[in-house]
């Protein structure tokens, strides 16, 4: 189970790296964001293929930058995340993808309804846009039209998707987070700004307004099953030195090593609680 976090979410890829080493392909996926972005290269057993494109992609301009903002109305370069460099650079091996039997679910909020859609794993063309839908920052991104839904970031509604999986019948859990231990989000300070922003969408006004209360509340959830032997939670043992916009091509590695290590350290614990 994987949230989001933008650029923070290399930590979740080089904890998928460990999982892949281990040969470990888990029956059930759900995450939303940039977690759910980084779960296609795993599904799809491309150990290394996420660092490959921190070291060679994420400081271009076209990957994120205020330039987006300015040329395309998004801090991520979508076109050249999701196409040019799966594509062109760094391929995304679409056939084993698809082959992988795995459920796959990727949250996106339907800004109309107010509530998160869960698409299930499709061909790679599809879950493609689903996932761009999911990446979809509120107000840093325009909206993605998808089969008749209005999308944006899936960790507006479902930040941490536990509620979710226990929904389904899932009894254990291995939840990757992209945030130091006691972090604890705080009420979105610009109310006024987002209303003027977001008035034809009155339901993802109010779902941003809580979703410090939905974030905290779904973490205390899966803090209570790890005390219960229920879960593992995975989450950065170091104080974070990246953002959801971090450049840093130093700084991501390190993180992306740093999910690596603390992935393989966490799976004797996993294994041992099975």
């Amino acid at each position: 189970m994987l949230e989001g976090g933008g650029l923070r979410g290399f930590y979740s890829a080089g904890v998928f790296d460990a999982f892949i080493n281990a040969k470990i392909m888990f029956p059930y996926i759900i995450g939303v964001s940039a977690g759910a972005a980084n779960a296609l290269s795993y599904i799809a057993g491309q150990r290394g293929r996420s660092r490959q494109i921190v070291e060679h992609y994420v400081k271009d301009h076209r990957y994120v930058s205020r330039r987006n903002i300015l040329f395309h109305r998004s801090l991520f370069g979508t076109r050249f995340v999701f196409h040019d460099i799966p594509e062109k650079h760094i391929f995304f091996d679409q056939e084993m993808y698809e082959r992988q039997e795995t459920r796959f679910l990727t949250g996106a909020f339907d800004c109309r309804a107010g509530q998160t859609v869960w698409f299930e794993k499709q061909s790679a063309s599809a879950q493609i846009e689903i996932t761009k839908a999911s990446c979809a920052v509120p107000m840093l991104s325009p909206l993605v039209r998808y089969e008749g839904y209005h999308l944006l970031d899936g960790g507006i509604g479902d930040p941490i998707p536990i509620e979710k999986s226990l929904a389904d019948g899932n009894t254990f859990h291995v939840v990757i987070l992209t945030r130091n231990q006691g972090y604890t989000k705080q009420a979105f300070n610009h109310k006024h700004t987002l209303k003027l922003f977001y008035r034809r969408y009155p339901r993802l006004v109010e779902a941003m307004l809580q979703r410090h209360q939905t974030y905290n509340r779904q973490l205390a959830l899966c803090e209570r099953l790890e005390k219960e032997g229920k879960a593992v939670i995975i989450r950065p043992l170091q104080p974070l030195q990246v953002d959801r916009s971090t450049a840093d091509t130093h700084k991501l590695l390190a993180l992306y090593d740093q999910g690596q290590a603390e992935g393989e350290t966490a799976l004797e614990n996993i294994l041992n609680l099975l």
